[in-house]
């Protein structure tokens, strides 16, 4: 009675739990469960599925890639935003930060053909950039071109602020 309850807890057989002081080797090794699409999809539906992958929700923001250098007296952010228009790219700056935001539309056609690769973000983007110094913000110029933009940030002169300790 003992053995098949521990036969059942423990998934061995009564012969192996029976050898009373003899010593046993017991390998488990998890069963994989086989995963069928064949159950789940139909042939079709199957070859859609393999095709086709959803990174991101439609309600999310892909963030945007940047280089940022300093030259001199200028810092200079660069960006590959292809896909995008002039008026789809909003840019905000302050002293310390700059705040990058947009929208790259997807073509009208590219929604008729069956996908194999789909890496290409589409739809809103931003990126809050902390930059290393202060800078001009009422001097700051942007161009876009090609599909690159490219924002010039003037240095400020940066002020020393001496804390004075108390006793």
């Amino acid at each position: 009675m003992a053995n098949k309850f521990w036969s059942k807890i423990t998934g061995l057989k009564n012969d192996i739990l029976e050898k009373d002081g003899e010593e046993v080797m017991v390998f488990y090794q998890e069963k994989k469960k086989k995963q069928s699409f064949k159950k789940e999809f139909p042939k079709q539906k199957r070859e859609e599925k393999m095709f086709q992958e959803e990174w991101l929700p439609d309600s999310a923001q892909g963030q945007l890639v940047i280089d940022l250098y300093e030259r001199t007296d200028v810092l200079v952010i660069k960006s590959a935003i292809a896909g995008a228009k002039t008026k789809d790219i909003d840019i905000t700056v302050e002293p310390d930060l700059v705040v990058v935001k947009g929208e790259k539309l997807k073509d009208e056609d590219s929604g008729a053909g069956k996908y194999y690769y789909q890496e290409c973000f589409w739809g809103k983007f931003s990126r809050t950039i902390i930059l290393p110094c202060p800078i001009k913000p009422e001097q700051v110029r942007a161009n876009f071109k090609n599909g690159i933009l490219t924002i010039i940030l003037p240095k400020a002169e940066e002020r020393e602020k001496r804390v004075e300790i108390k006793e």
